[in-house]
This record gives structure tokens, sequence and C-alpha cells, in this order.
């Protein structure tokens, strides 16, 4: 191997988010040079349209994934999210349509419910020393249970307070904006700067990052390293609880159906932003870039018109390219 080829080998080594730069730039590319054409002539992959969607879609993304960062530092993993996110959606429409609680407290009641679900999913993985991975996919049963027996079944349109919920979080086409920008944007913007403040400025995340590093040298140091670990599943049950609120914004309705396989594409894109599954990494910029490119991928191919389930297979592709590198660069480290 060259002296040239070695620098590239570490230099991808010591800053993975690279290779994903690379990766969103050429989709990008490519998604422009594929994309058809509207009635003007114009490229629809680059539309203004086209560009605040992805910014919109892309939010969900990115909250839970900036959340998912922080697990996946503390070294445990969260598949849980979809059934929180089922869950708090559905507590949501019943909170308004059939209690009529006022919108500040249904939005408080929510946001607890999800906290509520990081807890459990803290005490059977701290306290009962359940591996995170089934300890999580077991609870997601019970919370998807709960979020289609207390809806028996139905999506429960919201129709009171929905202009509120709809231009404070945004909504499809509702032109809910702040100073000229979508507040889903602004609302991303909000839990990347907390989460990075956090992550990469706090005593918290060296804890975190030392406890999924290793956790006996991190105990020995005088790490509480139950407590970092607490923390972590209860902001992602937080976070997940509030993209179930920007799914009942953006659908005005709750449906027990939301959030299906997003645990995967929070991990998919920390991942893709270069955080590992052993303590190392943990730069939400990168895990937005992440987002970005999961964002780009299921919207690129929507607009040239892939079946649903080639898209699984491409989105599948992605995702075990993303696991295949994570691991290398861990090997490499």
């Amino acid at each position: 191997m060259s002296i040239e080829q070695n620098a590239l080998k570490r230099t991808i080594i010591k800053y993975p988010i690279i290779t994903t730069l690379v990766l969103f730039i050429a989709m990008f590319i490519i998604f422009i040079i594929i994309s058809p054409r509207n009635f003007q002539g114009g490229n629809i992959f680059l539309s203004s349209g086209n560009m605040w969607n992805i910014i919109e879609s892309t939010a969900g993304y990115s909250i839970g994934a900036f959340a998912m960062t922080l697990i996946l530092l503390v070294g445990c993993i969260d598949l849980s999210c979809e059934g929180v996110i089922a869950l708090s959606a559905v507590v949501l429409g019943l909170c308004l349509e059939t209690f009529k609680l006022s919108f500040g407290l249904s939005i408080l009641i929510t946001l607890g419910i999800g906290a509520a679900c990081g807890v459990i999913n803290s005490i059977v993985v701290i306290r009962f020393k359940v591996p995170s991975f089934l300890a999580t996919i077991s609870v997601s049963f019970i919370f998807v249970g709960l979020a289609y027996t207390f809806s028996q079944s139905k999506a429960i349109l919201i129709q009171t307070n929905n202009d509120k919920l709809t231009s404070i979080f945004g909504s499809i086409g509702s032109g809910a904006s702040f100073l000229g920008f979508p507040v889903l944007l602004w609302w991303t913007l909000v839990f990347l700067g907390l989460y990075y403040i956090l992550i990469s400025r706090s005593k918290f995340g060296r804890w975190a990052q030392a406890t999924g590093g290793n956790e006996y040298s991190a105990f020995s140091s005088g790490i509480n390293v139950n407590l970092v670990r607490w923390v972590p599943f209860i902001l992602m049950g937080i976070a997940a609880a509030f993209i179930g609120i920007i799914f009942c914004a953006r659908l005005g309705a709750a449906s027990p159906n939301y959030g299906a396989a997003y645990s995967l594409k929070f991990i998919i894109a920390a991942i893709l932003g270069g955080t590992g599954f052993s303590g190392e990494g943990g730069n939400v910029l990168g895990t937005l870039l992440g987002s970005l490119v999961m964002g780009v991928l299921t919207n690129g191919l929507s607009i040239i018109g892939i079946d649903i389930y080639i898209q699984n297979v491409i989105t599948g592709i992605v995702i075990v390219f993303a696991v295949v590198f994570s691991i290398y660069l861990q090997k490499q480290r």
C-alpha cells in the first residue's frame, strides 16, 4: 500500500464523517441527474418545495438520531422507539380529543409518557441486567400493544387545537414556518444544540463515552455507571414522544401505526455520522449528516418512482454498509 493510500486510510479511520459526506454528495448528484422534470421543465428533486420537504421529513430522523447517539455512546441500543412514538401519539390524541385537556397539558403528558417509557427501559436494562437489545425490543411490543388498545386500533382525528399543533410542530404543506424557515428545521437545530452541549461540552458526555468504551474502567475511576445509562434512555423516550407529536401535527391524526422501523433509522443515522457501538464517536453534526443521507435517499427513491419494496432493498443495503463500515472502523481503532 502506497504512502498516499495509507494516509487516506488513516484519515477515514480518524474522520469517518468524510465517507458519509462523500456518500451524501454522490447521492445528491445522482438524484439530480435522474430526477424527472415538472411541467415547466424544472428538476423536481431540486425544486424548493422538495428541498423543504426533505428538511421537514428529516427532522424526525435527526431528533431521534441525536438521542440514539447518546444511547450508543454508553454502549447500549434502544429498539423500542417505534413503540414509544406510537403510544405517545395515541396519548396526545386521547388527551386532546377524548379528555379535552388543554393544549399545554396534553403536550406535557405526552412527553411524560415518553420519559416513563425510558424509565421502564432503564429498569429492565440496568436493574435486571437484561441486554439492551433484548430488553428494548421486548418492551416495544408492550408499548405498541398499549397504543392499539387505547386507540381501539383506529386513528384518532385531531381537531381540537389542531391549528396550534400545526403552527408549533409543523405539517406537510401547511406552510408552518418561523422567520421564513420551516418550524421543524428550528426544532432540529434546538435538539442539535442541546445534544451537542450534552455530549461534546459537558462532563456527562465524557462520562458517557468512558462508560461505553470500558464500563469497568469507568466505574473504577469513580463514574456512576448506572446513572450515566439511566439518563440516555429517559432522553430517548422524550425524543421519541416528541417525534410522536410531530407525526400528529404533520398528519392531523394520532395513529398506533406511527414510527414503524424508526429505531433502526435512528441507529443507522448515528452510525453513518461516525458513532460506533463501543463509546467512540458521538459527533452530533455527523449524526445530522447521517440523517440527511437517510432523508435524501428516501425522498429521491420516491421521486424517481422506485417501488416501495425495492426501496426497502436499497435501504437495507445502506444499513448493511453502515454496520459493516462501523465494525471495520472499530477494529482499526
